[in-house]
C-alpha cells in the first residue's frame, strides 16, 4: 500500500499541471459606441499560451469589413513566475448602423464571449459632403455585346481637397472565359463637376468574352479619409469608396451572319494591300511580293481569319510566309492587325489579274453585316512561259557562283588577297566573340523560361479557353523550340498526325462560324506537350536567317 503512494502523488501533481495550461480567452473592443466611419479594434487575448494560431474570422464578415490583422506573442517574470501570452488585434469597420453583434470566435477549443456595438449613423450633412469629395464613376461601353467583341470599362476616381488616399486602384479584373487587357496606362489629373475641380485617376479595360450568356465585372473599393467640419470641429473620418457589380449580357453569334464565314466582330476592318515591286510589268521568272494587311479597330488580330491568295497554279508559283499577329493597346480602343506575305513568281506571258480579297465581318456600331475588299491588280508579263520546277532550278542555281565567276576570283593573286583575308580574319574574330557573348547572355537571361511557360500552357488548358491555350502554346513551343512562334507551330504540327489534327482543330474551334467540341483536343493536345523530350528542341541548332530564302522549299 505504501509503495503506491508516489504513483498517485505523480498522478495529481501532472493533473494539477495539465490543468494550468489550459489557455484563458478573452475578448474586448476598443470602444463600445462609434460612428459608421469610425474603425473599432477587437483584441482577443490568449493567456497561458505563446503559440499563434490562424483564426476563422468569416462570421464577422457579414456586418464588418476586416481592415488589419495582427498577432502579438509576449511573455514576462514576476517574482519567478512566468506569463506568456498572445493577443490577437483585428481592426473593423461596420458596414451598417444600428447594434452590431460581434459572435464569439473560436481559439484552440475555446470560444470568446459575444460582445456588442453600437453604430451610430452620420448626419444628412456630413454623409453628403463625403458623398460629393470622394466617388467613383465606373463606366461600361454596353450592357449587351456579342460573343467576343469588345467590352470597354473606365473607371474614374474622384477627389476634391481635403481626402488623402490610403490604397491604390485595383488592377485589371478577373473574369472567366473572358480575354481582359490593359488599355494604356494609369492616368492622373484635374477635372471638373458641378463647377468644382476634383483630381481624377482613370484605369480604362478591354474585355472580350469567349462564351455567350452573362457576365459579372466585379466591382472595387478603396480607402480614404476625408476631412469634415462638425459641430465647429476638425475631424477626419474613414471611408471606403467603391463601385458596384456590373451584369453583362453576351449574345450568340447573329442569325444573320453568313454561316460559311469565320466570325469576326469589331467597330471597324479594313484590308490593305501592296504589291512590290510597284510596276505593271514583269518577265516570267520575276519574284514579287504581296502583302495583304487586316487592320481591326475594337477587336485583337488573332481573331482575324488567315488571308489566303488563290491563284491559278498554272499561271503562278505562291509561296506563303508565316502571318505577322499584332495588337496596339495603347489608346481607346484595341487595334489588331494580322499581315499575310505571299511570293509570287508569274509563269506565263500575258495579261494576268491578282484576283482581290475580301474579309467578312460584323460591325458592332451599326449591328450590321460588312465586307472589306481589296481591288484586283493587272500585271503584264513578258517572256518565255516556265514550269514550277524550271523556276525552283532558277532560285537555286542563283545562289551558286557560276565556273567563269569562279575562275575570275581564282585569278587573284594571293599577295594582293592577304591583307583583305587578315582584315576579314580579324572581323569574323570579334562578331564571334560578340555572338558567342551574346547567346551565353541570353541563355542565362531565359534560363527557367520554358518552366514557366509550361505552367502557363497547363494552366490555360486546364481553364479550356481556346484563345489562352493558343497563345500559351505559341510561346512555350517557341522557347521550346528556340525558333520564332510560327516556325515552332510548323515544327510541332509536322510531329505527329495527332499534333497536326490537334493544331487543326484549335484554329478551326477559333475562327469558324461553327464551334466544335474542342475539350477532347485538348486533353490530346496536353499529352503530346507531356511527351515532348528536351532532346527535340536540342537537336535543331538555331542557325542566322538564310541571306537568300530559298522559296522552293516553303511551297512545299
Amino acid at each position: 500500500m505504501v509503495s503506491l503512494i508516489p504513483h498517485v502523488i505523480a498522478i495529481v501533481i501532472g493533473w494539477s499541471l495539465s490543468a494550468t495550461v489550459i489557455a484563458a480567452v478573452s475578448a474586448q473592443l476598443s470602444a463600445q459606441d462609434i460612428d459608421e466611419l469610425e474603425s473599432v479594434r477587437l483584441t482577443i487575448k490568449v493567456t497561458d499560451s505563446r503559440e499563434s494560431l490562424s483564426l476563422d474570422l468569416a462570421a464577422l464578415e457579414q456586418d464588418f469589413e476586416i481592415l488589419n490583422t495582427n498577432t502579438v506573442s509576449q511573455s514576462r517574470f514576476v517574482n519567478g513566475r512566468g506569463q506568456s501570452w498572445v493577443d490577437y488585434q483585428i481592426t473593423l469597420q461596420p458596414k451598417r448602423t444600428g447594434t452590431l453583434v460581434i459572435p464569439g470566435i473560436t481559439v484552440g477549443g475555446e470560444t470568446t464571449p459575444t460582445l456588442e456595438l453600437s453604430v451610430r449613423p452620420l448626419s444628412a450633412q456630413a454623409r453628403q459632403t463625403i458623398d460629393e469629395r470622394v466617388f467613383f464613376e465606373n463606366e461600361v461601353s454596353a450592357s449587351t455585346i456579342y460573343v467576343q467583341s469588345q467590352l470597354i470599362v473606365s473607371r474614374r476616381l474622384l477627389y476634391s481637397q481635403g481626402v488623402q488616399l490610403y490604397t491604390d486602384l485595383p488592377g485589371a479584373p478577373e473574369i472567366a472565359d473572358a480575354v481582359v487587357l490593359t488599355l494604356g496606362e494609369t492616368s492622373s489629373g484635374t477635372t471638373e463637376r458641378n463647377g468644382k475641380t476634383y483630381g481624377v485617376v482613370q484605369q480604362q479595360y478591354a474585355i472580350f468574352p469567349e462564351r455567350s450568356g452573362t457576365f459579372t465585372v466585379p466591382g472595387i473599393s478603396i480607402t480614404a479619409s476625408v476631412r469634415l467640419l462638425e459641430n465647429n470641429r476638425v475631424s477626419r473620418k474613414g471611408v471606403r469608396v467603391g463601385t458596384d457589380d456590373e451584369q453583362i449580357t453576351v449574345l450568340p453569334v447573329p442569325a444573320e451572319y453568313p454561316r460559311d464565314k469565320p466570325w469576326l466582330p469589331a467597330e471597324n476592318v479594313r484590308l490593305f494591300d501592296v504589291m512590290t515591286p510597284q510596276r505593271p510589268h514583269f518577265e516570267v521568272g520575276d519574284t514579287l511580293t504581296h502583302e495583304l494587311l487586316a487592320h481591326l479597330e475594337g477587336n485583337i488580330g488573332s481573331i482575324a481569319p488567315p488571308l489566303t491568295m488563290t491563284l491559278d497554279d498554272d499561271l503562278f508559283r505562291v509561296y506563303p510566309q508565316a502571318p505577322t499577329i499584332q495588337d496596339d493597346t495603347s489608346g481607346a480602343t484595341v487595334k489588331g492587325s494580322r499581315l499575310q506575305t505571299h511570293s509570287i513568281v508569274p509563269l506565263k506571258p500575258g495579261g494576268v489579274t491578282i484576283p482581290a480579297n475580301e474579309l467578312v465581318w460584323w460591325d458592332t456600331r451599326t449591328q450590321a453585316v460588312r465586307v472589306a475588299r481589296t481591288e484586283p491588280r493587272s500585271l503584264s508579263v513578258t517572256g518565255t512561259a516556265v514550269t514550277p520546277a524550271q523556276v525552283e532550278t532558277r532560285q537555286q542555281d542563283a545562289a551558286v557562283p557560276d565556273a567563269e565567276s569562279q575562275t575570275q576570283t581564282m585569278s587573284l593573286s594571293w599577295s594582293a588577297m592577304l591583307p583583305a583575308a587578315l582584315g576579314a580574319l580579324a572581323l569574323l574574330t570579334i562578331v564571334g566573340l560578340a555572338w558567342l557573348a551574346w547567346r551565353t547572355q541570353r541563355a542565362s537571361r531565359t534560363r527557367g523560361r520554358p518552366k514557366s511557360a509550361i505552367r502557363v500552357l497547363r494552366s490555360a488548358l486546364e481553364s479550356g479557353g481556346a484563345n489562352h491555350v493558343h497563345d500559351a502554346l505559341g510561346t512555350f513551343l517557341s522557347e521550346f523550340y528556340a525558333c520564332p512562334r510560327p516556325v515552332a507551330l510548323r515544327r510541332f504540327s509536322a510531329s505527329s498526325e495527332q499534333a497536326a489534327s490537334a493544331l487543326e482543330a484549335l484554329n478551326r474551334h477559333l475562327y469558324a462560324h461553327t464551334k466544335g467540341d474542342i475539350d477532347a483536343h485538348l486533353a490530346e493536345l496536353g499529352k503530346l506537350i507531356t511527351n515532348l523530350r528536351p532532346q527535340q528542341s536540342q537537336s535543331h541548332t538555331p542557325r542566322l536567317p538564310e541571306l537568300y530564302p530559298d522559296y522552293s522549299r516553303a511551297g512545299r
